[in-house]
């Protein structure tokens, strides 16, 4: 994600605000929480960013949601769409998906899920994960 922030044309400006950047969001979940042992964020979906129009890499993005799932697989957690680690797999979703994921608690299911919407993501993502 930060890699994806570096990049960003509005980085530093006044338009970069996390608020209405999935990436930003993403980025501020996970540096905001990490050291505050908050697992979930109430409500947290409602707060993901809807409206962001950026262009950002699918492989970039797929590569994001890979290593989230792996987090997802890895977690002893019972599962939560408002976990830290749901919430930022979402905002990464919304820059390449126009409709909400289910994500089942299984990684091939899920996948499954993104191949609906876009059969290629769905490839990336699996491509990235194995490469894990």
């Amino acid at each position: 994600m930060k890699e994806i922030c570096d990049d960003c044309c509005q980085k530093g400006s006044d338009n970069c605000n996390y608020r209405k950047c999935n990436i930003g969001f993403a980025k501020y979940v996970v540096e905001n929480i990490k050291d505050k042992a908050i697992k979930a964020i109430e409500d947290g979906q409602n707060l993901i960013p809807k409206d962001d129009l950026k262009y950002y890499e699918d492989k970039i993005i797929a590569r994001g949601i890979a290593n989230i799932c792996k987090l997802c697989k890895d977690c002893n957690e019972n599962h939560s769409e408002n976990c830290v680690v749901a919430l930022t797999r979402r905002s990464l979703e919304y820059t390449q998906l126009k409709d909400k994921i289910e994500y089942p608690g299984n990684v091939l299911m899920y996948l499954m899920n993104v191949s609906k919407q876009n059969p290629e993501l769905a490839e990336s993502i699996k491509l990235e994960y194995l490469s894990i």
